[in-house]
């Protein structure tokens, strides 16, 4: 299309940049609007015949979470997750699980795990804290109850 446009253009008629930008304006309309026997119609009634409607959002915060980003962590024993050298405190109940985290990077404050349709918020991990965080441990196994033991 630009080839053929620059072809036939005389630039001898033209003074101006808005001379230019009108001769382009009327060649893209006539060229848009005309009939094209590779596709058997114009180009703008192709468009036109084509194109879904545009949807909507089901809300805001649907929309605003679509567009943060995703990061798929292993938790913790100690229930924490490294994101870009960063360790964060996740609640006790995903220890040893694969979660998913969606933040924005420059806002990790606002971060959280999304699990079942439920926001779990993480935080920035103050290890001081966690060192002395008493967690549910398993109870641990008596080998000599099971026949282990001599």
């Amino acid at each position: 299309m630009r080839e053929r446009f620059l072809y036939g253009l005389d630039l001898e008629k033209i003074h101006s940049l808005h001379e230019f930008e009108a001769l382009l304006m009327d060649y893209i309309r006539a060229y848009n609007t005309g009939y094209h026997a590779g596709i058997g119609c114009s180009p703008f009634e192709r468009c036109q015949s084509t194109k879904d409607p545009v949807r909507l959002p089901r809300s805001r915060e649907w929309l605003e979470e679509s567009f943060l980003n995703r990061v798929t962590r292993k938790v913790r024993k100690d229930a924490t997750v490294p994101i870009d050298c960063r360790s964060y405190d996740v609640p006790m109940q995903f220890i040893s699980q694969k979660v998913e985290i969606r933040c924005l990077p420059d806002d990790m404050d606002s971060a959280f795990i999304l699990y079942e349709g439920e926001h779990f918020p993480i935080r920035a991990t103050d290890k001081n804290a966690n060192c002395r965080t008493r967690r549910e441990n398993t109870v641990p196994v008596d080998y000599t109850k099971i026949g282990g033991g001599n």
